[in-house]
């Protein structure tokens, strides 16, 4: 781990982790851990027990190969990889919280990302089912690398097992409050909005945006609650928070957003 990264998972008071567990496949059994998170993945026991180098260069391979490719996406990928420092997997427990399993990337700037398990194809599909099998394909790919990604100590990508919940729960917070979404003059229907990213526990979040197709995907916009507004996607970058795909997001997200 990163100096940053170290920091953060301290089981200390601050933190509020009771618990914190580096996992070394040496002093570490996979039926103890399965134990103790019940959706720690084999095959993050087996990335562990590999050396450094090694780790990073599967987590690069299994990434690549599972996103959708694409000429841009694909070398932003690949060198945000070539930054790391390491790939740990940590178990903690918070109180009153079971233990939680994260795959954490440090980079060698000393700012680190925390990824959730993957989910199965089955599991990917009934959330999809959920809003109509209208989810992002980067998206849902995405899903079987990690179920939820953040950077540092920032809330994220939310699990997915959850977005719909949080969704209904938006959506019938501002029908009860009468907002008006506004859009560059327009006006938005909340419904229309799946909430799947939450900036450090704010009500900002980052959304598909069901009634806009840029290409042939959903595109996905910033809405502040506060402000009752989401981005301008009439003009869709990197500046005004609006995108065209996922993948465009997550990059961006990756600090890795130099686009043509």
């Amino acid at each position: 781990m990163n100096r940053l990264a170290f920091e953060y998972f301290k089981k200390n008071f601050d933190s509020g982790f009771e618990d914190v567990i580096i996992v070394d496949t040496k002093t570490h059994k996979l039926d103890d851990l399965q134990k103790l998170s019940k959706n720690f993945p084999k095959a993050w026991y087996e990335l562990a027990s590999l050396n450094t180098s090694d780790r990073i260069e599967f987590s690069t391979e299994f990434c690549l190969k599972t996103l959708p490719y694409t000429p841009n996406t694909y070398q932003l990928v690949y060198d945000f990889f070539l930054k790391l420092e390491d790939v740990s997997i940590i178990l903690t427990k918070k109180k009153k919280y079971p233990y939680r399993v994260e795959l954490v990337y440090s980079m060698q700037n000393d700012a680190f990302f925390r990824g959730q398990p993957p989910l199965r194809d089955e599991k990917i599909s009934q959330i999809n089912r959920k809003f109509n099998d209208m989810l992002p394909r980067d998206y849902l790919k995405f899903l079987k690398i990690h179920s939820g990604f953040a950077k540092n100590s920032d809330t994220g990508i939310i699990e997915a097992e959850n977005i719909f919940e949080i969704t209904k729960h938006m959506q019938d917070l501002m029908k009860s409050q009468n907002k008006t979404i506004k859009s560059n003059g327009g006006i938005i229907d909340p419904k229309n909005l799946i909430f799947f990213y939450q900036t450090y526990d704010k009500m900002d979040f980052q959304c598909f945006l069901s009634s806009w197709y840029p290409i042939s995907e959903m595109g996905n916009v910033y809405f502040s609650y506060i402000d009752s507004a989401i981005s301008n996607y009439k003009d869709n970058s990197f500046e005004n928070l609006s995108f065209p795909t996922f993948l465009n997001w997550l990059m961006f997200y990756l600090e890795i957003m130099d686009f043509e």
